[in-house]
Order: C-alpha cells, then structure tokens, then sequence
C-alpha cells in the first residue's frame, strides 16, 4: 500500500486504517515494514530541470569541448552535491582496472525539495556562467 499524505486530518484518518492492516497481519504472524519517505520530485520539476540542463548543454563549454545534455547533467549534478555538501559524488577504478567510472547523485532519487533546490541552483549557476535561459522551453 501507498499513501500520499497532504493535510493533518487525512493522515491521522490514513494512519489508523493503516494500523488495522498492520495490526492483522502481525496477529496473524507476518512481519511487515513500514517506509515513510519525503515525496519525490514532481513530473513538472523533472522536465523544467532538464529543459534548463538543455539549454546549457547548447550554450556551455567545459575543458574546451561541447558536451551533450546527459554529460551536462553529470557535471551539474556532481557541482550541485558538492555545492550542497551532499555525499554521493566520486570516481573509481572500473573493475577491470582499465577505466574510471563515475559513481554520483541522481536525480530521480530527489525529493520536491532537493528538486525544487536543484532548479533555483541549475538557474543560479547558468546566470553565473552567462548562460541565456529561456522559460518557454519548459512550460
């Protein structure tokens, strides 16, 4: 079962129906785990996000090379964590010892706040940077 919970009373209401379930099963001798997480960013955020990282991805330049919009997103991604203090960005050895291969940040895992904050940063650096964004290419 899943829930999104909006409002006071609507949780308490889903938190007691949610108990009897709960209750049931335990009584009747089944382990059960409950998970209570943040929402997660919303469809609106993750097309804005990308439509700013495109329109970068047009105009940037990094270490004297055009780069497409997925590696755009990497860099972005990895200067947001780090930014931010967050855990998650690095580089390691392949497993054959030939490459190196860049473990780092998704964003399908953030939240409506960390999307809503990767927006006004992904904003913030393309003004730092001279970056021309245009608001209609998300709308």
């Amino acid at each position: 079962m899943k829930y999104k919970l909006y409002e006071e009373k609507q949780a308490h209401a889903t938190m007691l129906a949610v108990w009897n379930t709960i209750k049931e099963s335990i009584y009747g001798g089944k382990k059960v785990v409950l998970e209570v997480t943040e929402e997660k960013r919303s469809d609106p955020q993750n097309k804005k996000y990308h439509a700013i990282i495109g329109q970068i991805a047009k105009q940037a330049e990094h270490a004297g090379a055009r780069w497409d919009v997925e590696d755009w997103k990497r860099f972005l991604l990895d200067q947001f964590a780090t930014d931010r203090g967050m855990e998650g960005g690095s580089v390691i050895q392949s497993l054959d010892g030939h490459r190196v291969v860049q473990l780092g940040i998704q964003s399908r895992k953030f939240t409506k706040a960390e999307g809503a904050e990767f927006i006004e940063w992904l904003l913030m650096w393309a003004a730092t940077n001279g970056i021309d964004i245009k608001e209609p290419e998300w709308q």
